[in-house]
């Protein structure tokens, strides 16, 4: 009978024991982490991309960036000294594939009650003396609340992404779909019954305005204001509609030259050019409407765009300077207007047919510049209009993606005028005929 009652005393001491507090401080096993702590701190990665060959046919020299694959519109004609060959009416063929791109999306934990999630995203589309290098398309952070969402970092241009054509060339419808990534501060805020808002504070980088030095960003860094849209659309089951404004002001130059009447030590006057700080900007205000349906297979979408200084929205568009005070070095500018629009019809989804219509009227400045030389626009100052209808044809099948897409391009073109508004005296046409091979990933 004592050997069981040892045993028992035994074991009730080694269960006691384990109870009671480590007095000797010898680390213990931690307690293994409940789920949904483990799933507070996890951080998940998805990456994405795809390589993307491009093999493009001109039938003329155009406005364009990006090794010739990101294609404006033709240059208008160019004479030889006997007027017997249009110089820019060459044949050009391009085949490239650096616009392959990589990217990872990163969803993370709650952080203030939010979620939280990111995006960095590339290409090779950075050009360098003679190469590409692989360029930062996308890199933001993102607050997701019930009805609030905070994005900080560089993405789309709300004027761009609000509703963007269906087509599979570089530029994705410009000039007439407005095309920009930019830093930008952006808020949207779920209104309720299929409407939100979305208000932005944007910074100018890559795509920028054009001025007296070029296309720069300088004049966004010297203005100190943000570039502000403010919009509102509404989705519905079928049927997306919206509107939204722009303000955009920058500062073309930040210093100047006068003549100021300097006197010298033998008491003569002589007139001296000196350097001023200069304070003044231009504005612009741009408004835009757009609409989308869908049914089935089939899709209808399109925009309106009443423009101002839209140059780093890559549009024919810029400004000019209208007045210049010799006693401040001040000078007063103008923005040029245009109106645009583009219309877009896709149906299929496996295979795929598509047309898209686009069509800009510069409408010049409201008032005339110094001379044709005191204004700044991308593209050509002697644009009167523009306009393109370009048919597609693309087949899908699991990863892989072909595409054969013609567009037809003209441009009205004129006499510089010194409003910089031209009246088109011909017509200047490019056929581009393009075939894309994407594999996704």
């Amino acid at each position: 009978m004592k050997t069981p009652i040892l045993i028992a005393i035994l074991l009730s001491v080694s269960v006691t024991a384990s109870a009671a507090p480590n007095l000797r401080g010898t680390p213990r096993p931690e307690r293994p982490q409940a789920a949904e702590d483990t799933e507070e701190k996890t951080v998940r990665l998805k990456p994405y991309g795809f390589v993307r060959n491009y093999i493009c046919y001109d039938s003329r020299r155009c406005y364009s960036t990006m090794g010739e694959m990101f294609n404006i519109m033709p240059m208008d004609e160019a004479w030889n000294e006997d007027h017997t060959q249009d110089l820019n009416a060459v044949h050009e063929l391009t085949f490239v594939s650096f616009t392959s791109r990589v990217g990872l999306d990163i969803a993370g934990p709650r952080i203030w009650d939010a979620a939280s999630s990111g995006k960095i995203e590339a290409d090779f589309c950075g050009f360098g003396s003679n190469n590409t290098m692989l360029r930062i398309r996308q890199a933001y952070v993102r607050l997701t609340w019930e009805r609030i969402t905070v994005t900080c970092g560089q993405t789309w241009h709300p004027m761009s992404i609000q509703v963007m054509p269906s087509v599979s060339g570089l530029a994705s419808g410009a000039p007439f779909s407005p095309f920009n990534r930019s830093p930008q501060l952006n808020a949207g805020i779920d209104l309720g019954h299929g409407w939100d808002a979305t208000a932005a504070a944007l910074y100018q980088f890559p795509n920028v305005s054009t001025g007296p030095d070029g296309t720069s960003y300088q004049y966004s860094r010297w203005s100190g204001y943000p570039e502000i849209y403010v919009g509102v659309k509404h989705v519905g089951r079928h049927f997306t509609v919206g509107a939204g404004a722009d303000i955009l002001s920058i500062m073309p130059r930040r210093s100047g030259t006068v003549l100021r009447e300097i006197a010298g030590e033998d008491g003569t006057v002589a007139a001296e050019e000196v350097t001023v700080r200069l304070d003044d900007r231009v504005t612009g205000i741009s408004a835009e409407i757009f609409a989308d349906y869908r049914y089935g297979k089939f899709n209808l979408k399109g925009k309106a765009i009443y423009g101002e200084n839209t140059a780093h929205l890559t549009m024919v568009s810029g400004f000019g300077a209208t007045a210049y005070d010799p006693e401040t070095g001040a000078y007063e500018y103008a923005p040029i207007r245009s109106f645009t629009t583009w219309i877009n019809a896709t149906y299929g989804t496996r295979c795929r047919v598509g047309i898209m219509g686009g069509f800009t009227q510069n409408l010049g400045a409201a008032r005339n510049f110094i001379s044709t030389d005191d204004f700044w626009m991308r593209g050509a100052k002697n644009v009167d209009y523009i306009y393109r209808i370009s048919p597609s044809l693309t087949y899908a099948v699991k990863n892989l993606t072909l595409t054969l897409e013609t567009d037809y391009t003209v441009v009205g073109y004129g006499d510089v005028a010194i409003n910089g508004r031209s009246k088109a005296l011909r017509n200047v046409g490019n056929v581009r005929v393009c075939t894309m091979i994407k594999y996704s990933f």
